[in-house]
């Protein structure tokens, strides 16, 4: 007897329990309303001149219809728009650098960071800028490594300690914190309290770092990294501010990404990997009802599949 596929037996049996629209290709009820949320945020950002934080979203819309028109098409125009911009910001810093105006410099690499993390030109400026202010210390560096934050994780090995025997001082690490570079200022509080771990001073500016770190990723929907920012936070205070209440917050928001993207598999008749992603929604929020029904559809589908096989 020919064998039947997966896909194929898949489909038979929702058509045989009478689920076949199931399978529809347009998006249910919560993917319309998703896509809806961040289509409206995204148009709204965009007016307001914030479009590296636009183009997030419509990186989300697309995430959940991979076909979406208009997100295609403004991720692709945004894109543009935002790199060059950031090479304008590098060009006026380069000719601010010739001026001798090292100040303006310095802010127009940073804003060509903001709307390009992964500006080389704009990182190899903003060193050339601190050399020339004389920030030979780690605290140059470490603003350097604040600006690829997000193309980095979050650590300081002691090797590199090793080999570069830099120090940072307490006031280095709150000028990055000033700044608002808070993952650099995160990385300078650490290795402070390295030399003195009973430096409250410290200790207190490296909880606000990772309390006002994590809300930056929370209102830019990194959530995955705001996460990463309120855990840490809660292991030094739990009852910081209202870290708890982020927590949650942030917590709900990636299982609902989860539960988005068991859906996905689910249309792709991919039905561990759905099932996968559900498990995942529920340990992070257990209370998320559609999740735990449709991880529930799921798993009576793959026992009939299995018992047909």
């Amino acid at each position: 007897m020919r064998a039947i596929g997966s896909g194929a037996l898949i489909t038979m049996i929702v058509l045989l329990s009478g689920c076949a629209s199931f399978f529809r290709l347009s998006p249910d009820a919560a993917f319309q309303k998703a896509i809806r949320v961040n289509e409206t945020e995204a148009l709204r950002l965009e007016q307001a001149g914030r479009l590296q934080e636009a183009l997030d979203r419509w990186k989300i819309v697309l995430t959940i219809d991979t076909q979406h028109t208009t997100a295609l098409q403004k991720i692709q125009q945004l894109s543009t728009v935002v790199r060059e911009q950031s090479r304008r910001q590098v060009a006026l810093g380069k000719e601010m650098l010739q001026r001798r105006d090292r100040q303006a410099a310095q802010q127009h690499y940073l804003t060509a960071l903001r709307l390009d993390p992964q500006s080389r030109e704009a990182l190899q400026g903003l060193y050339t800028v601190d050399e020339q202010l004389g920030d030979h210390s780690a605290f140059a560096k470490s603003r350097m490594r604040g600006a690829r934050a997000d193309a980095a994780p979050l650590t300081m090995s002691s090797e590199d300690d090793e080999e570069t025997g830099e120090e940072i001082s307490l006031s280095e690490a709150i000028e990055l914190f000033r700044r608002k570079e808070y993952r650099a200022a995160i990385d300078a509080f650490s290795r402070v309290l390295t030399s003195d771990p009973h430096l409250r001073e410290a200790v207190e500016y490296q909880k606000l770092a990772y309390y006002n770190q994590g809300i930056e990723y929370f209102e830019k929907a990194s959530y995955t990294e705001a996460l990463d920012m309120f855990d840490r936070l809660k292991k030094l205070q739990p009852d910081f501010k209202r870290v708890s209440h982020y927590w949650g917050q942030t917590r709900e928001k990636i299982a609902e990404q989860h539960y988005l993207a068991g859906i996905r598999h689910f249309k792709e008749q991919q039905l561990k990997e759905a099932i996968r992603e559900w498990d995942q929604a529920l340990a992070l929020n257990p209370s998320l009802e559609n999740a735990r029904r449709s991880r529930e559809r799921a798993n009576r589908l793959l026992k009939n599949l299995e018992t047909i096989q």
